[in-house]
This record gives structure tokens, sequence and C-alpha cells, in this order.
């Protein structure tokens, strides 16, 4: 399913993913350096508040960018797509969960340049994807869904750029437990 959806986002963006719905149940969402906001039905949570709540993001940079996204979308959607956390070549993330089994979805958006930021996804330990956000300018994308099972309550989630002088980045995520 991953493969998929990854694919038909690459080609045709990520407008309405309800075709391929969550098939577990939504545990969290959050918006990297943002405030609380709903994306596709459910409620996310801001970012100050998911450091409160388990998630670690070690020695990222938290930003914020002005450019319209593409495909079009909501102002909420807008706000989120552009706030940010970075870091150089590998951007690792760990958010405590019980222990079980998730699928993760990411949201990225090019806000520098065409083909910049392009990553690869670790997810605990294991790579699941290659070669996402290889993007246009102002162009983004929901990717996964991305399958873990989590056994020590940490679910482990690494972006690393495929060149090691550009930073990694990451705007959403969501979490459900399947």
């Amino acid at each position: 399913m991953q493969t998929v959806t990854t694919l038909i986002n690459r080609f045709f963006g990520s407008k309405d993913l309800s075709a391929f719905p969550a098939k577990g149940e939504f545990v969290k969402g959050i918006n990297f350096n943002g405030k609380a906001i709903t994306v596709d039905g459910y409620p996310w949570i801001a970012y100050s508040d998911a450091l409160a709540e388990g998630l670690s993001v070690p020695d990222s940079i938290a930003t914020e960018t002005g450019v319209k996204p593409k495909p079009g979308v909501n102002r909420g959607m807008k706000k989120m797509l552009n706030t940010v956390v970075c870091k150089r070549h590998k951007l690792e993330i760990s958010q405590s969960v019980p222990n079980g089994s998730y699928e993760v979805y990411l949201w990225i958006m090019e806000n520098y340049a065409s083909n910049h930021h392009e990553m690869n996804v670790i997810l605990d330990g294991q790579t699941v994807d290659k070669g996402i956000a290889k993007l246009e300018v102002n162009k983004w994308v929901k990717y996964g869904p991305y399958a873990t099972t989590v056994t020590d309550g940490s679910l482990n989630l690494a972006l690393l750029t495929t060149n090691p002088e550009r930073d990694a980045h990451l705007m959403g995520m969501a979490i459900f437990r399947v």
C-alpha cells in the first residue's frame, strides 16, 4: 500500500487520499513548529504540546517559510506546510507510543528550490522509502503509509538527505495504530 500511495502522490500530488484511508486508530498528528490544526479531519497538536507529550527532535531547527503551496490548500494547511523542523543531512524524530503496530504519514513541501530536499525515510531502523521530496518548489506531498512495529515504547523516524550538505526537513506527521 505504501508504494502505491507514494507513487500516486508523486504523480498527482496529495489533493485527496480518501481513497487510501488509514487502516487504524488515529493516535497523533503533529504540526512541526506550528499550532494545533485539523488535517484530513483529524485534530493535530501543536509542536510545543507534542514536545511536552514525548516528542523529541534533537538538535533540529524550527523555522517558518511563506511560500504558496501547490496544489493549493486551505489557510490552516498553508500554515502547517510553512512551519518546519530541519537539520543538516539527518533529521531524527522520536515519539513515545505504546508498543504495537503503526502506520506513519509525512507531509513535506519543497520550500527552497526545486529538487533540493531529496531524502530517504528510515523508520525504526529500516529504510522504508528512498528519494522522497524530490519536488518542484512550492509542491507538497503526503507520503505514506509507512508501516512499523514498536517494541521499545518509541517510534523512531529519520529523514536522511541524499546530499549530506543539504537539510532534511518535515512539516507534519500523523501516526495511526493498526
